[in-house]
């Protein structure tokens, strides 16, 4: 097959990893326990998600919740995943090909703001934010500037050219064939019911 080949997973992997080294506020981030997929997009347009953050545990860093339905109290557990030997609790996944519409930029912004939501104890919950919208905060613009303000850190360090590789991807090379994109798919994670009693 033609075309210059890129795993996508890998060199998201290898910036992610250099990210959490160069900027203090991404340091408590193990990058071993995130892992990087891809997710296709069919959507036209630069419109919509890019990527997005799943977390594996839920607040505490706890694997079970319970949730009431109807005259039931269910017992739910989040799944464990694993990949290469590592227990993960994040997964990223990527929208693909509308990453590829981003500018280099956006598309450091967009792993930058992902990465961002890792909760401070990175044990497989998200950051929380006091009030209603724990995950952003009250104020969308001050969760914005703070990710900006974290982009402009790590481009100050001016990182090496080759990280930003995956940030040079573009949907016309992709299409055309002469970039062949690989990289991991990895179904969505779901909780399982375990437990059901009768109230």
């Amino acid at each position: 097959m033609g075309g210059v080949h890129r795993d996508l997973s890998e060199l998201l992997d290898n910036l992610g990893r250099d990210l959490c080294r160069q900027v203090p506020e991404l340091s408590h981030i193990d990058i071993d326990r995130v892992l990087f997929a891809l997710s296709r997009s069919r959507a036209g347009g630069r419109h919509g998600v890019y990527a997005r953050i799943i977390p594996l545990r839920i607040a505490g860093g706890r694997r079970q919740f319970n949730r009431r339905r109807g005259r039931y109290r269910e017992t739910w557990q989040m799944p464990e995943v694993q990949h290469e030997g590592r227990q993960i609790r994040y997964l990223i996944q990527v929208m693909v090909p509308r990453f590829f519409r981003l500018s280099r930029r956006e598309k450091l912004a967009t792993l930058v703001h992902e990465l961002y939501h890792i909760s401070e104890a990175c044990d497989g919950d998200l950051r929380r934010f006091p009030g209603r919208n724990f995950a952003h905060g009250n104020s969308r613009i001050e969760f914005q500037r703070r990710n900006e303000a974290l982009l402009d850190t790590y481009l100050a360090g001016r990182p090496e050219y080759a990280l930003l590789d995956a940030l040079d991807l573009d949907e016309e090379s992709w299409r055309a064939g002469r970039v062949r994109v690989t990289g991991l798919r990895v179904p969505l994670p779901r909780a399982r019911l375990i437990a059901r009693e009768k109230l």
